[in-house]
């Protein structure tokens, strides 16, 4: 079916913005994966983290729903795609577990660089069809610090930058801002596909986090359903119905998010994307689901051109 003349012009404005996010995540692969090549890195790390900022403000569940498909369909290109997600999460999420405004800079900054030590080798670990070898968890168990050492040789001054990406795994820091992005961090990996194993459903994902830190959920788990939501917007979900749904955008309800059908209950493709309410009782949301295991094409664009009709709701 053709289109209107508004809904081409809106149509091709979603195309553009996903062409920038694309190009932005093909920039900051490239500074991660050969940092000491770029006289001119931390400029480039700068104005890159300013145009992500303004994508990310312009609407936070499209980015949401962007990162989430990335991270969750496919295992290529893992290392940037997850610093890119951790980086919209952590500044999600930081004000609302009282990071100071301070630490939040030099925490986002972290999410975009932590694993700088080891970008090429994430990447081929996430392709690999069996658990790291000796060699490369001896590389995998330092690049923390080597991450921190490569951003000092980078021009790197800031100190509480340059800790955060030190102490992003030290399972003992009573740093807030480190055990939000080693949180962040984990659940992330959790949604993401290996070659040795399919992502998990945001819903396990964060199941487990809550159960490794406490019986109840602390403020980053909280915070990090009350912001997020149950079923972030990139995520499928199955309705009561039968019908499998992509999640478009939060409602302020962590369980009861806008959706749109792409399957029905057979199985088969939804030709009109229309705009589900799951908090009703006919349309609520029965599970998250894989998103490997939900075989169908989705028309980004579109989805998330009908996604901006929900702010209208």
């Amino acid at each position: 079916m053709a289109l209107t003349a508004p809904h081409a012009h809106a149509h091709s404005a979603m195309l553009d913005w996903m062409v920038r996010w694309t190009d932005l995540e093909t920039q900051l692969a490239a500074l991660l994966s050969a940092p000491r090549r770029f006289t001119d890195f931390l400029p480039r790390l700068e104005q890159l983290r300013a145009d992500v900022e303004i994508l990310l403000a312009t609407d936070e569940d499209a980015a949401l729903y962007w990162l989430f498909q990335l991270a969750a369909s496919t295992s290529i290109g893992y290392s940037t795609s997850h610093a890119m997600a951790c980086w919209a999460m952590c500044r999600l999420l930081g004000a609302a577990v009282g990071v100071s405004a301070q630490d939040a800079a030099a925490l986002e900054r972290a999410a975009l660089t932590m694993n700088i030590g080891m970008t090429r080798l994430q990447d081929a670990l996430a392709a690999q069809p069996h658990p790291p070898t000796k060699e490369q968890r001896a590389l995998i168990d330092t690049h923390a610090a080597r991450g921190a050492q490569c951003l000092r040789e980078c021009g790197v001054r800031d100190a509480r930058w340059l800790d955060i990406v030190e102490q992003h795994h030290d399972e003992d820091s009573r740093d807030l801002a480190v055990r939000l992005l080693q949180r962040i961090d984990r659940y992330s990996a959790l949604v993401s596909p290996r070659e040795t194993r399919p992502g998990r459903n945001p819903t396990d994902s964060a199941r487990t986090l809550l159960a490794q830190s406490s019986a109840q959920p602390d403020a980053i788990g909280r915070a990090l359903l009350q912001t997020l939501g149950i079923c972030p917007p990139g995520t499928f979900v199955r309705l009561v119905d039968g019908q499998v749904a992509v999640v478009l955008r939060r409602s302020g309800r962590p369980g009861e998010p806008w959706v749109c059908a792409v399957l029905d209950a057979a199985g088969h493709p939804v030709p009109e994307p229309a705009l589900i309410d799951t908090g009703k009782e006919t349309t609520a949301i029965e599970a998250a689901l894989q998103t490997t295991t939900v075989r169908v094409r989705l028309n980004h664009p579109r989805l998330l051109q009908l996604s901006r009709r929900a702010l209208q709701r």
